[in-house]
């Protein structure tokens, strides 16, 4: 049997190269400026895309694939017998996933098995490098989605953004919030629950942000010799080799993975530059 494939999208945010050599197929969205549509990661690299952030005045947006992007990523998978795993970013985030659903109707009697990952961003990536595991050893299609689905279950996701003007202008967090949190000087961590961005606590400070993140992740991590962790931040490494150190201090032994991504395109459009998150798959 053909070794199956992984496929996800690009607000995963795995590293072009680490996701080469992990066999993922990544189908990128886009991102737009003004009417200047480019594609994440392909027509703009991370370092273009942060300097345009910070001086064009135009507000960057994002938009889906296409049906016929992902047709395009199935066609040789299927052209060589692999059955086909794709997880992707919540659908209550973004219709990614449903395009995908009208590429795989283009392949009627082949094996692809769609899956609502309900988070992004690192939650997405610890997922998809999960399933990409396994599928190297050779597992099925069930226990792959068997896997994703206890991944699922036992994924926690906190974030703090300094800045909530980013968010506001593209609809992640209301206007009326960030005004009250503006005017208080309030910075909320922010949890990614059933595939919902929603508020896990409100602090008076970025710092204080942090440590609540921290203490959220601790709570939820579950056997740590089992878990996997994966800091992201938006083009700034230093903070999150801070965090970095700060949770493995507090940690109750060494998890079974903890890596460091920077955020693509598509998710700092939201978040803007300088926010930090933790997004972990407890030990179970």
């Amino acid at each position: 049997m053909p070794q199956v494939a992984i496929v996800t999208d690009s607000t995963s945010d795995l590293d072009a190269a680490a996701a080469a050599r992990s066999g993922i197929i990544v189908v990128p969205l886009f991102v737009n400026f003004g009417d200047t549509r480019y594609v994440d990661g392909v027509d703009m690299n991370r370092d273009e895309f942060y300097h345009r952030l910070k001086t064009d005045p135009r507000l960057p947006t994002t938009t889906q694939p296409t049906a016929k992007m992902f047709e395009d990523a199935f066609a040789p998978l299927v052209a060589q017998g692999r059955p086909i795993v794709g997880t992707f970013i919540s659908q209550q985030m973004s219709g990614t996933i449903n395009a995908a659903r009208a590429a795989a109707e283009q392949f009627k009697g082949h094996p692809i098995e769609l899956f609502d990952s309900l988070t992004c961003t690192a939650g997405l990536a610890l997922q998809a490098a999960h399933a990409a595991e396994l599928a190297r050893a050779g597992a099925s299609v069930d226990d792959i989605l068997a896997a994703l689905a206890l991944d699922r279950d036992n994924q926690h996701g906190y974030a703090a953004i300094p800045d909530l003007s980013q968010a506001v202008r593209t609809g992640r967090i209301g206007k009326a919030k960030a005004a009250i949190g503006g005017l208080l000087k309030i910075v909320p961590v922010i949890r990614m629950s059933t595939g919902m961005v929603e508020e896990e606590a409100r602090v008076r400070t970025f710092p204080r942000a942090q440590e609540g993140m921290i203490l959220s992740t601790l709570r939820t991590i579950g056997d740590v010799a089992k878990a996997r962790i994966q800091v992201i931040h938006s083009r700034d490494p230093e903070l999150a080799k801070s965090v970095v150190a700060r949770l493995r201090a507090q940690l109750p032994g060494e998890p079974l993975t903890l890596t460091v991504s920077e955020a693509g395109p598509v998710i700092a459009v939201h978040t803007g530059q300088g926010a930090v998150g933790i997004f972990s798959i407890s030990g179970y």
